[in-house]
């Protein structure tokens, strides 16, 4: 039945809905029996090995909805205008996205911390993220929300 709603082109997520289950169980389903295809590499935009308690914050979400368009993905017309939205504030803002396990609640990541902006510097050239998951966290720096709201 599940090959039959994907070959109909049915989306995990309307696969979902229609039986009451998260998108993962329908993936997990389908990767189990063979039918599933490999997960999106997001690695480009997320370099680090992000907590659990870290991954729904809203830097995380827009570097994936970014690394899935990239990749040829169809976005959702709302998740593009977040997405777009986002792009520009950061952009504004003159900001790349960072991240450090320790790192506490911040504009970024109001909640749970991790994800934090801190201000483009002559090496980041165009890139939207810079890997400084090794650094010390007294580093730190005191960033403000790039959509100006805090």
């Amino acid at each position: 039945m599940l090959r039959k709603l994907r070959s109909d082109g049915k989306t995990y997520q309307e696969i979902a809905d229609m039986y009451g289950v998260t998108k993962g169980a329908v993936y997990w389903q389908l990767r189990d029996a063979g039918l599933a295809s490999t997960r999106p590499d997001h690695s480009k935009y997320l370099p680090w090995k992000v907590k659990t308690e870290h991954a729904h914050a809203r830097p995380a979400m827009m570097l994936r909805l970014l690394s899935r368009r990239e990749q040829g993905d169809k976005l959702p017309d709302v998740k593009t205008r977040m997405l777009d939205k986002w792009l520009g504030e950061v952009k504004a803002a003159d900001v790349v996205v960072c991240y450090h396990r320790d790192m506490v609640p911040n504009p970024a990541s109001p909640t749970t911390g991790g994800f934090y902006y801190s201000k483009r510097r002559a090496e980041d050239g165009e890139a939207l993220v810079r890997d400084v998951s090794d650094d010390d966290t007294s580093s730190f720096p005191k960033i403000a929300d790039p959509s100006g709201s805090r």
